[in-house]
């Protein structure tokens, strides 16, 4: 077993289980489960203008390829992401869906939490998470890249559509919408590929995301 898939199964030995609940639609509360169908160009264009919002719930599955002192490391699992103005939940869970990990983000304070273990906290999500994990989830950024939007490396904003679906955003992330699903009133991401270079500071990285369930 390699270094990356222990660290999380050693995480996630009590309790691993798995979805994660992403940000979420002010104005209605129903659970949308996505059809596998995917969308066209005209579609979306028949649709309302995508807007990203405070509240959103995703349910999904996730794996997480990285590189670490010139090694390929590998995990996967299953995810739930809530949302809200003052605090982002986001559970990690196993393949076996067990609780590997809970994460809190609020504006000034980010906790970590493992079952069985005391939890831990720092006022960066970001580097409390690679600290923990061994790779970067960029949760501050993901609040608006899974509903679609971004800002791109030039500071422009970016609405993506199955005709626009790929961006390169001001911290250097590439990040490209590989599928859409029907949505209540407009198209949903369904796959997303997130991709880090190599730099000073960060490793080789790619999250990919398959999102089963939104809750509005």
């Amino acid at each position: 077993m390699n270094t990356g898939v222990f660290r999380f199964c050693r995480l996630a030995v009590p309790v691993l289980a798995g979805s994660f609940l992403l940000s979420g639609c002010a104005g209605f509360n129903t659970l949308f489960q996505p059809k596998e169908k995917e969308v066209s160009a005209p579609y979306f264009l028949e649709q309302k203008p995508r807007a990203c919002v405070s509240k959103v719930g995703i349910r999904g599955r996730f794996s997480v390829y990285y590189k670490i002192d010139d090694r390929e490391e590998g995990v996967h699992g299953s995810f739930e992401w809530e949302q809200a103005p003052e605090l982002t939940s986001i559970t990690l869970l196993s393949p076996l869906g067990q609780v590997a990990a809970t994460v809190d983000v609020m504006p000034q304070l980010t906790t970590f939490a493992v079952p069985g273990k005391p939890p831990k906290s720092a006022p960066n999500a970001e580097s409390l998470i690679k600290s923990q994990l061994g790779w970067a989830l960029p949760v501050s950024g993901m609040k608006e890249w899974l509903q679609g939007c971004a800002v791109d490396a030039q500071g422009r904003s970016f609405i993506a559509s199955p005709e626009k679906k790929s961006v390169i955003t001001k911290d250097k992330w590439q990040i490209d919408y590989v599928s859409w699903i029907d949505g209540p009133t407009m198209p949903l991401p369904k796959r997303i590929n997130l991709t880090k270079g190599r730099d000073q500071t960060d490793l080789d990285l790619n999250i990919k995301l398959v999102i089963d369930e939104w809750r509005f």
